[in-house]
């Protein structure tokens, strides 16, 4: 290794030299430039090569020349070329031909390959190493329309770019990327036609290659995407009336009057969806065939995300097709159809409620009756019912009616959150009572996560006495979370004369439920005592050393000792 490492340094003496006879370099620049080559020859000659290695070193060269290209210009040199500049090329060259030698997977080095390549001029080479890309990955499609895009976009060669289109194709028969780039050439092509006779030519390749096309493709996004590139390329209109008459050819497809409403808003029409449009209407052409089209497709498809792309269609339309008042109305009506038809999904719904709230033209009444007629779907969401109690709260009978209704059909954490929300608003001793008698008859074990906020709700409602009522009912029906206790612990110090008795009894309690595998309730009821002057504190110590997981007493006793040294 230590040989051909020499030799190739050897092969760069004329090169650093002509760089110091010309003065680019000066001399300590030259021995960092033939150092730092060593060491990037050193690395790539290892036996196990890392990509990482070749990326560095052909970094260093590229910006090697481009350095050398800008001392020239500031020096205003013009000789030597040959010696410097083509031998640094050279150099990348072989350089490059070694890392697509050892790593030949690594799409992205041959093109970064054909990059360095055009740059100095070495044009003749990128053909052979686009074939030698091809011959490699060919299996996939990308490389095939990335080889195209070269030669269409950096060469301006479209004969050659369709020739490795044809010959993709004809390995990749159903990859819709490569017919689209080959439509897109073919109309790239019509359009540069000289003559009628050879435009006629190439719109007749152009209808043969999207028939084509959709024979082997059966996805209706490629259609779309066909007419896409019609409008883009400006395309012949037999071309784009035959693409035009395919897609409405596939209107059992729900997607595809999404896409025809969305053309018309920008100008592009069906004659087809003139029949269920509203003659007069205030709206503009675009925005009444839009309309026109999504109220027919919901009518032929019950489906919700149709819906929503109606409404989000309408929000998203432009100041050329309608005005902002004109917008809501639309936006209204479409979500009244929706409504009506029950194909709003629960998001829409709560969009289109919250709208009606703010505008407060519709009476509390009138908001309910809309509630009590969604579909059985949108009464699955938290946002209905939390609507209806909020709508219902002066009156107590319905509100624990519907409490009890939605407990039945909502999942489990949004019932809870729900009864959350009538502890938050509760302000009648009474009924919350009878909300706590309903709590204590409901068999949904996932609220039993609503002890803690009760109890405390039932203090500041109610008082310090029926709080430790329902403390004492609560704990009677494990299980009982930790929090239960500690609210109540709260409660009572935060009294004018906390209790003592009532509060060791707590913590008592706490331990007896918690104290196995958790050592803060240890710790607090120790604290507790301690701030208090008693002895019994050292007692508690031996209890909870003798109550705890043993993999929990180490940590006790640790803490315990911080404790005191704090």
């Amino acid at each position: 290794m230590a040989e051909q490492v020499n030799q190739r340094i050897e092969n760069m003496i004329n090169e650093l030299e002509q760089m110091r006879r010309t003065n680019l370099f000066d001399d300590e620049e030259i021995r960092e430039i033939s150092r730092k080559r060593k060491e990037f020859e050193y690395r790539i000659q290892r036996r196990v090569k890392q990509k990482e290695d070749f990326v560095q070193y052909i970094a260093y060269e590229i910006a090697l020349l481009e350095d050398i290209s800008l001392r020239r210009k500031q020096a205003k040199l013009g000789e030597k070329k040959k010696d410097i500049e083509f031998a640094v090329a050279k150099r990348l060259n072989k350089i490059f031909k070694q890392f697509i030698y050892r790593f030949q997977n690594e799409i992205e080095i041959y093109f970064e390959y054909i990059k360095f390549c055009s740059s100095v001029g070495f044009n003749e080479a990128i053909s052979g190493i686009i074939g030698q890309m091809l011959q490699i990955h060919g299996d996939k499609p990308k490389m095939w329309q990335l080889a195209c895009k070269w030669e269409k976009e950096e060469q301006n060669n479209l004969e050659t770019a369709r020739n490795f289109l044809l010959k993709g194709i004809h390995r990749h028969p159903d990859s819709d990327i490569l017919y689209l780039e080959l439509f897109q050439i073919e109309l790239t092509l019509c359009f540069k036609a000289k003559s009628d006779e050879d435009k006629e030519k190439q719109v007749k390749r152009a209808d043969v290659v999207w028939r084509n096309g959709i024979k082997n493709i059966h996805d209706i996004n490629f259609l779309f995407k066909l007419h896409d590139t019609c409008i883009k390329f400006e395309a012949d209109s037999a071309i784009k009336n035959g693409i035009k008459e395919e897609i409405w050819s596939n209107r059992d497809n729900k997607d595809v009057w999404s896409y025809i409403a969305s053309k018309e808003l920008e100008g592009v029409h069906w004659e087809e969806i003139e029949e269920f449009c509203e003659e007069e209407s205030n709206y503009s052409t675009e925005l009444k065939y839009f309309i026109g089209t999504y109220k027919e497709a919901l009518n032929q498809f019950s489906d919700e995300s149709l819906c929503s792309k109606f409404i989000h269609g309408l929000l998203g339309a432009s100041e050329s097709v309608c005005s902002d008042s004109q917008k809501i109305w639309a936006v209204k009506d479409a979500w009244s159809f929706g409504l009506e038809n029950e194909v709003l999904s629960s998001e829409m719904f709560e969009f289109g409620f919250e709208v009606l709230k703010l505008e407060n033209t519709k009476s509390e009444q009138e908001l309910l009756q809309i509630l009590n007629s969604t579909s059985s779907n949108i009464k699955q969401a938290r946002y209905v019912w939390e609507q209806k109690l909020l709508l219902n709260k002066a009156d107590e009978k319905i509100l624990l009616q519907t409490l009890q209704e939605a407990t039945k059909m909502l999942k489990p954490d949004d019932a809870v959150q729900l009864w959350n929300l009538m502890l938050d608003n509760v302000v009648s001793k009474e009924f919350l009572k009878k909300l706590y008698m309903k709590f204590q008859n409901c068999e949904n074990t996932v609220l039993l996560s609503l002890k803690p906020n009760l109890l405390k709700k039932m203090y500041e409602v109610n008082g310090l006495k029926a709080a430790r009522d329902v403390y004492e009912d609560l704990i009677k029906a494990p299980p009982t979370q930790i929090e239960v206790h500690t609210v109540m612990i709260e409660i009572e110090k935060s009294q004018e004369k906390p209790n003592t008795k009532n509060i060791r009894k707590y913590y008592e309690c706490l331990v007896q439920h918690h104290g196995s595998d958790n050592v803060d309730v240890w710790m607090d009821y120790m604290k507790f005592e301690t701030e208090l002057g008693n002895t019994q504190a050292a007692n508690i110590y031996r209890r909870a050393v003798g109550a705890l997981k043993k993999e929990l007493v180490d940590m006790f006793i640790k803490a315990q000792t911080m404790a005191k040294l704090k």
